[in-house]
């Protein structure tokens, strides 16, 4: 049996940013004509879809928040803020990309899985708390990693952040835990304005941070 899981399913499709937005579902079917293409889809174990409940979300999320993209998709809202954009299934679907994240995830802490790779949208490591940015709703990362710590016994996490953006959401989330290290290497100075080498955490955190700045000419 595969020892590598993954989530690639044609639902995250569904939140729908418009053909014309930098993160739109093209991007996702890129991916799965690579997996496929390459015969490294059919190597690995698929991860059925699983749905974030309110308490696995808000171990990250506030509920007001959660509920504010539930109610500005089922109206129409179009979108969030000047980037992210949302249709009226996008927050069902960023709510089945935490969760299915989190089985993926559960899965390799449980050593039913030696890795895994989840090809999920919307993203997540820009989502705040009680806010939504950078196209993110829910933070998947965060999401999971929290879900570890509270329910798999798992001690101590690692995060490594790899992206032209700092992800702000996920080194807020963990910013003052000690059991959850936090590595970004990103371009800087660039959106969010985030990623300093001076945040390194605060509190009981401090020292749990790493950010690592690039900055090209």
């Amino acid at each position: 049996m595969p020892d590598v899981g993954l989530v690639l399913d044609r639902r995250f499709e569904e939140h729908d940013t418009g053909p014309h937005h930098v993160e739109r579902p093209a991007r996702l079917e890129r991916v799965r004509g690579g997996l496929e293409e390459r015969g490294l889809a059919r190597r690995c174990r698929r991860i059925p879809l699983e749905r974030a409940s309110d308490e696995v979300l808000c171990r990250v999320h506030r509920i007001e928040h959660v509920r504010a993209v539930e109610e500005a998709c089922a109206a129409g809202v179009r979108m969030l803020d000047a980037d992210t954009a949302v249709g009226r299934n996008s927050a069902e679907i960023a709510r089945i990309a935490a969760g299915t994240t989190v089985a993926l995830c559960r899965e390799v802490a449980r050593g039913t899985l030696r890795a895994g790779f989840a090809a999920v949208r919307p993203p997540g490591h820009h989502a705040e708390s009680d806010r939504a940015m950078g196209f993110c709703l829910f933070n998947n990362v965060a999401v999971a990693a929290a879900h570890l710590r509270a329910e798999e016994g798992v001690e101590r996490v690692l995060i490594v952040d790899w992206d032209v953006h700092h992800g702000n959401g996920t080194q807020h989330a963990f910013e003052e835990d000690p059991t959850v290290f936090y590595f970004s290497v990103h371009q800087f100075p660039l959106y969010p304005g985030t990623g300093g080498p001076r945040e390194t955490g605060s509190g009981a955190g401090k020292g749990a941070t790493l950010n690592c700045p690039n900055s090209f000419d």
